[in-house]
């Protein structure tokens, strides 16, 4: 799939992909736990592609689902309702998936 802002913003787009590496560095924390901090935080600015994307990684680094859940949990402490209608929406649409 094309990316219109690699595609129109490249220089942005490169400064963007730079800055994902350097903050997924596979030091500690490691790079689950990163992403598990990527679902609660995505969550909590409501970016739904960011969450799921963040989900699939965070599976591919390892997490479990219910660490997954675990994640979107101290989400839902730290927001509110909000974070729990966010919350229980990704769960349901992660767990059609499976």
């Amino acid at each position: 799939m094309s990316d219109i802002i690699a595609e129109k913003l490249p220089n942005v787009y490169k400064v963007l992909v730079s800055l994902y590496g350097e903050a997924m560095k596979p030091e500690k924390p490691d790079k689950k736990t990163k992403e598990l901090i990527a679902i609660a935080l995505s969550v909590a600015v409501r970016c739904e592609p960011c969450v799921k994307r963040h989900a699939e990684s965070a599976l591919k680094f390892g997490a479990s689902e219910e660490e997954i859940a675990e994640a979107l949990g101290v989400a839902v402490m730290m927001l509110g309702l909000p974070a729990y209608s966010w919350s229980r929406d990704t769960l349901t649409e992660f767990m059609k998936g499976k």
